[in-house]
């Protein structure tokens, strides 16, 4: 980002922070496996929760989401074009994938108030008894939302085979993070279009849709959803960065709808000290400073409370 000193303490309101997206990892070697197993490379931060609060504590975030998720479907492909059994490697995925969600669990009662948690799940490799059994277990441990990837999974979000997914948040009184975009991701369909999520939203309105980073390249189609349904909101992950036009990104959050954008980092891909600057020298009113930072955020997990 060059320099922090282009914003400072005396040109800006006090703002406060929730980060409604990240990816912490219990160790600074899952990080490191996360960023391999994605395709990036080496991270120049350790990803987890010690680092990330002393961030939060260095840069006024309060509150963070930590976004439990794996690459599920290519890591069972990667494992049997190694050899290994499917039904044995699809397995290990899934018992990989509880021990994250317990993970990301326990470190939110650990760290009370400074910390909230999805619960990652795939509902094309889980079967709905596991899908159901593991968001019951860790929504009773205190998770507060449901995380998907439809483009990881090759399924729409409006396939009946996710419909576990929105089963159960309606049901549960949670709020579904989903990955959102227009484009393929490696070898997967692009089945995670902002359009796919219309029926989604239109047949359970009492469920709160986070679609994430602004929609990727397909902003303008998450602004129509924003515009017809009232349970719908994005988040700012991957899309504060250093070339960010200020005056197109303060247009684009207005267009969506001041009211339907969360502060989101995803980090450790990106330094969330960064992605605050960003943020605050937005032209933004202070007002809607505030409504993005934190208001989006406080309203949506207190509706999951």
């Amino acid at each position: 980002m060059g320099t922090r000193s282009a914003v400072t303490e005396s040109d800006r309101p006090v703002i406060r922070f929730v980060d409604a997206h990240t990816h912490v990892q219990p160790s600074s070697a899952a990080t490191i496996q996360f960023f391999e197993r994605i395709g990036m490379p080496r991270p120049h931060r350790e990803g987890t929760v010690a680092e990330l609060i002393d961030l939060m504590d260095a840069c006024g975030i309060d509150r963070i989401t930590i976004v439990p998720w794996l690459p599920a479907q290519d890591l069972v492909v990667a494992a049997v074009d190694q050899g290994a059994d499917r039904e044995d490697a699809e397995q290990q995925v899934i018992n990989e994938w509880r021990e994250l969600n317990g993970w990301a669990t326990a470190m939110v009662r650990e760290h009370p108030g400074r910390l909230t948690c999805l619960v990652g799940i795939d509902p094309v490799l889980m079967s709905r008894e596991v899908v159901a059994e593991e968001v019951r277990r860790r929504i009773g441990e205190g998770a507060t939302g449901l995380k998907i990837s439809p483009m990881f999974f090759d399924a729409r979000p409006d396939d009946d085979v996710v419909e576990i997914v929105w089963q159960l948040a309606d049901e549960l009184g949670v709020y579904v993070l989903s990955a959102c975009g227009g484009s393929h991701v490696g070898h997967h369909e692009p089945a995670a279009k902002p359009e796919y999520f219309d029926a989604v939203l239109r047949s359970y309105p009492n469920v709160r849709v986070q679609l994430a980073q602004l929609g990727q390249i397909a902003s303008a189609d998450v602004a129509v959803l924003t515009a017809k349904y009232a349970n719908v909101v994005t988040d700012t992950a991957m899309q504060l960065g250093p070339d960010t036009s200020p005056s197109a990104m303060a247009e684009l959050i207005r267009r969506i709808g001041v009211d339907r954008v969360l502060f989101g980092t995803n980090y450790p891909l990106v330094d969330p000290r960064d992605y605050v600057e960003v943020l605050s020298a937005l032209p933004l009113s202070n007002d809607e400073l505030q409504q993005v930072a934190h208001r989006n955020a406080d309203i949506l997990h207190a509706s999951s409370s």
